[in-house]
């Protein structure tokens, strides 16, 4: 199965519900926006690309927008 581009409209959410936290896992963003989590992922995953979030790898992975959390000292 070949998937197409991201939903701009689902992007705008992930950016918009990543604005009102620090960081959060693609599971809680998807229950919080209404959208599938497959479509979270994509749309993370281009976000990503475009240098607009980041991926943190705390014990697991969380998103968060770009410079959002500081690295660990």
């Amino acid at each position: 199965m070949e998937k197409g581009p991201a939903d701009p409209v689902v992007k705008e959410k992930v950016l918009a519900y990543l604005e009102t936290v620090e960081k959060a896992k693609s599971k809680e963003i998807a229950l919080k926006i209404g959208v599938p989590k497959a479509a979270v992922d994509l749309a993370v995953k281009e976000l990503a690309f475009e240098d607009k979030v980041e991926y943190l790898y705390i014990t697991t992975t969380f998103v968060a927008l770009k410079g959002k959390v500081p690295p660990p000292e």
